[in-house]
Parts: structure tokens; sequence; C-alpha cells
């Protein structure tokens, strides 16, 4: 099982000029699912609106189905559970991602810890690591925590 999963991955986080758009653009969507899981994971509790928020950011996103969601998110669990450090998906995004998209997923990320109504600790904290990684400037690291303010 481990060799499988450090298959998947390496066939995942990492994108080749030899890559077509598709599996381009699972790698881009892989890495934010996981990032989206790992901020929900934060305070280690997982209520169903955080679940909700994860869900509603990937169709937003990327326009994802219900079923594609589902499979999405169950493979980030199993990238999430096995990864040592948050590196490999914010290289993937930092690598395949505009900033502006960059900061929309920062304002995703920040959708789903303001879900439960409280920011604990441990989610401000994966908050600022993740922005930091991404080389989101503090300017546009606010204003995404605003918008998902305003959006909850």
């Amino acid at each position: 099982m481990l060799k499988r999963i450090t298959t998947f991955f390496e066939s995942t986080m990492s994108v080749t000029i030899t890559d077509n758009a598709d599996n381009a653009e699972h790698k881009k969507q892989m890495a934010a699912a996981a990032l989206f899981i790992e901020v929900l994971k934060s305070d280690y509790e997982h209520r169903d609106e955080e679940w909700a928020a994860v869900e509603t950011a990937l169709h937003d996103l990327f326009g994802l189905s219900s079923d594609e969601i589902s499979q999405i998110t169950d493979m980030a669990e199993e990238e999430v559970h096995n990864a040592t450090s948050l590196n490999g998906f914010t290289r993937c995004i930092n690598d395949h991602y505009s900033n502006e998209e960059k900061i929309k997923v920062v304002e995703m990320l920040w959708r789903i810890a303001l879900a439960d109504g409280v920011i604990d600790k441990h989610e401000n904290h994966i908050m600022r690591k993740i922005g930091a990684l991404l080389y989101i400037p503090h300017k546009d690291y606010v204003r995404a925590k605003q918008q998902a303010r305003l959006h909850t």
C-alpha cells in the first residue's frame, strides 16, 4: 500500500512538460483539495459545515460534480494522511497557479476555517503557514480573509 501511495503522490504532485492538460488540471485540483483537507483537519474537529465548505470550494473553483468531489476528497485525505509536510502541495500550486488563483485558494481556505464560526489557533497557524508557502503578499492574504468573512 505504501508503494501505491508513493507512486500516486509522485504522479499527482509533479507536473511535467509531457503531461496533457487534463492530467495537469487534475494535479492542480489535488493540491488544492489536499490543502483544503489540511485546514479542515487542523483543529481536530471535522464538522459538517467544514466538509460542506470543502465541497463548495471544489465546486466553485473547478466546477466538479458531486461524484468527482467525493473521489478527489477521498484521494486528498489519503495524501494528507501520508504527507510529511505541506511543501509538495504548495509547490504544485506555486508552479501552476497564477497569483490571482492562489489568492482565490487562500480565500477558499479561509472559508473552510470560518465555516464553523470559530478560528481555532491551529487553523490560524496553518493558514499563516500556507500563506507564507504560497508567497501571498500580506495585503492579499488579509483581503482574502476579509472576503471569506463577507461570504460567511
